[in-house]
């Protein structure tokens, strides 16, 4: 028999009930977790890759992901409204973060990827030095100190909020941030050498 949602029941166990429906082939039970985040993540992805029609395909590519490894996907240690949440972003991070990665794709220009320091009235010399140091700070991070990186200067959020989407501590995400702000001053003064040479 299909899975129908039951009504009575918190967020929590419906989205569980989903979750174990749709890892046993339940095909309603797994549209229904798609139409829950599907929007949120289109949001998400286009406020961080400036594309809508990008972070359409991106938000398909990460269903599709997740469908396939749902029956490996572990839940959250402490339980929240959304379990599936942290797992999805994370996905969908990783995705968008190898796009930005591979600097001569067609599917998105450098200028949609926002300056990482929001500060106004900065030339557009400096936005492409700064999309350059970006490129290159996140060559060198892990996906997850990416992620935050990102989703920080990129995106605007805070870090209780990437610690949310990620399924990170704030402290974790905090540390993240910094190792990426490293990688960042690292490849400017590398940038800086090679222009003073």
């Amino acid at each position: 028999m299909p899975w129908k949602r039951p009504p009575e029941e918190d967020e929590y166990s419906r989205e569980m009930d989903a979750i174990h429906h749709a890892i046993h082939g339940d095909q309603a039970a797994f549209r229904m977790l798609v139409q829950l985040y599907e929007q949120r993540l289109i949001a998400y992805l286009t406020q961080m890759l400036g594309d809508h029609e990008l972070a359409r395909d991106l938000t398909q590519e990460t269903f599709v992901a997740a469908y396939r490894a749902l029956p490996r996907w572990q839940p959250p240690e402490t339980p929240t409204a959304s379990p599936l949440a942290p797992w999805l972003y994370r996905i969908a991070t990783n995705r968008a973060l190898s796009l930005i990665r591979q600097h001569h794709t067609e599917a998105m220009s450098w200028d949609a990827v926002r300056v990482p320091f929001p500060t106004p009235g900065i030339g557009l010399e400096d936005q492409v030095v700064a999309r350059i140091l970006l490129r290159q700070a996140l060559e060198s991070l892990s996906d997850d100190d990416a992620a935050c990186l990102v989703l920080h200067f990129v995106a605007g959020e805070r870090y209780g909020e990437i610690a949310t989407r990620l399924g990170l501590t704030g402290e974790a995400v905090r540390k993240r941030v910094a190792r990426g702000l490293v990688a960042l001053r690292a490849a400017y003064l590398a940038l800086d050498t090679e222009v003073r040479s």
